[in-house]
């Protein structure tokens, strides 16, 4: 609708604001679930606007009807992050790319494109993201407000890469920021958890297009932390895939090349065995737990050979996510690393002759450099990210909680915090020790949203030490 024929939201009544919205609004019996299925919840509507304007008309009614509205784009998150009981506002069709300068390199897009999306948009231009984590389906926003990274010990999380943002504020205005307009509400938004406001258009610094030339090899758990500087300072982008039943790590080094595509890989070794029969044997280890040990030791064995590929950056970058699955993952400072994993060494292979325990594979170890942002993961230290995984073969939940506390009880010692997206269990006062800049973003808060409007479950539980449940949400109670 064009902004000459709108009308004060004020003087619209409140049953016209419903109808206004009724074709962007879900079926009443509509429910949402986050992509691993874990975590399910019954909003009482679901809206899905498909411009500004319709945000703004959501927000109105939510403070006339005093909801909170949780902003939400695919429910990618391993948690209840995106979940509410009141109102939520799906960003899907918020996706365009509005400009692009090829010469500066920056583009400015909708807050609810997905990264797929995005890739392909900036391919039409020569254009590639900077850096990516392990998977593209999440929406920029949904990225850039948890701090979401991929690896690089000398590349910040992608938050980094944000120049400025435009914001739709709780009371319905919109805000520029950036780190020189409104900068403690640029830093307090760009890992926000979308609590500030609402991402309506994000201003990213890019590169040109690169292709990635990836090198893997197999080493010992022993060699690879002797060796553990040189490696991780031996590519732009190192990550490693540790099999602790083998003691094995699978070390991925990324460099940009100009060499020509050869993108590797095998239909039989990768999609057959390494997909198929993997979760077959994944599926009867629920039940025999010699299967669960038969699926580690072929998926190790399956990527136990030296291998090289070229490809886009975004397909080297990005792994293969094959099953549902229950995750967690924290970040700790980089020269705790060789101590934490010693440990984590020691509690898997407990945890690998417990009988009751199903524990998968493989761990994922990545880096990042430090920065500046108020509740970055990685700020103001050089990172190490450790995330585990317990898949659910063919949906079938198995055990992962015993698991995951013990994980986290070990990295808690080592200065760790957890990943914004992830399920946890941390506080505000564990936050305030964590994170120095805790109170500015909760003085932010007040300032531009003091009445809750964006403040969900979540929210509520973590940040304001509210008694949420922490299973309110979840799928199997």
């Amino acid at each position: 609708m064009s902004s000459r024929f709108k009308v004060d939201l004020h003087d619209i009544p409140l049953h016209k604001l419903y109808e206004i919205l009724l074709p962007v609004t879900a079926p009443s019996n509509a429910v949402f679930s986050n992509w691993a299925e874990t975590f399910i919840c019954a909003p009482l509507a679901i809206f899905e606007p498909r411009n500004e304007y319709h945000c703004e008309l959501i927000l109105e009614l939510a403070r006339r009807e005093g909801k909170v509205v949780r902003v939400t784009g695919v429910g990618h998150s391993p948690s209840d992050l995106a979940c509410t009981n009141e109102f939520m506002l799906r960003t899907t069709h918020l996706n365009r790319v509005l400009t692009v300068d090829k010469q500066k390199r920056r583009v400015v897009v909708q807050g609810g494109i997905t990264l797929h999306q995005l890739h392909a948009s900036l391919a039409q231009h020569g254009l590639a993201m900077i850096n990516l984590g392990s998977i593209s389906d999440q929406t920029l926003a949904g990225i850039v407000t948890t701090a979401s990274h991929g690896t690089g010990i000398d590349y910040g999380v992608m938050s980094t890469q944000v120049i400025s943002m435009i914001v739709l504020l709780a009371d319905g205005s919109r805000v520029y920021c950036s780190r020189n307009e409104q900068p403690d509400l640029f830093l307090a938004t760009v890992c926000g958890l979308g609590s500030t406001g609402l991402i309506l258009n994000i201003e990213l610094e890019v590169e040109s297009s690169f292709h990635l030339e990836e090198v893997l090899e197999s080493r010992s758990f022993e060699d690879t932390l002797s060796n553990l500087k040189q490696l991780v300072h031996s590519s732009e982008h190192t990550r490693f895939f540790w099999f602790p039943a083998t003691d094995m790590m699978r070390v991925s080094m990324s460099n940009r090349t100009h060499e020509t595509k050869r993108p590797g890989g095998s239909w039989f070794y990768d999609s057959f065995m390494g997909y198929h029969l993997v979760q077959l044997l994944l599926f009867l280890g629920i039940f025999f737990q010699t299967c669960n040990t038969w699926a580690v030791l072929l998926a190790s064995w399956l990527v136990s050979s030296a291998s090289s590929r070229v490809d886009d950056s975004y397909r080297v970058f990005n792994v293969e996510c094959r099953y549902l699955q229950h995750t967690t993952e924290w970040a700790i400072p980089y020269e705790n690393v060789e101590p934490c994993l010693r440990k984590l060494r020691k509690y898997f292979h407990e945890i690998l002759v417990d009988p009751r325990e199903r524990p998968h594979f493989p761990i994922e170890i990545r880096f990042s450099a430090p920065d500046d942002i108020w509740l970055s993961p990685s700020y103001n230290q050089q990172t190490c990210w450790i995330g585990i995984v317990q898949y659910k073969p063919y949906g079938f939940n198995i055990p992962y909680r015993k698991l995951f506390e013990g994980f986290e009880n070990i990295l808690s010692v080592y200065q760790g915090r957890p990943h914004w997206a992830k399920a946890h269990k941390i506080g505000p006062q564990e936050f305030r020790t964590l994170y120095p800049h805790f109170e500015d973003f909760l003085q932010v808060l007040q300032k531009v949203d003091p009445k809750g409007l964006f403040r969900n479950e979540y929210m509520q539980r973590h940040f304001f030490g509210l008694p949420v449940d922490g299973r309110l949400f979840k799928q199997r109670k």
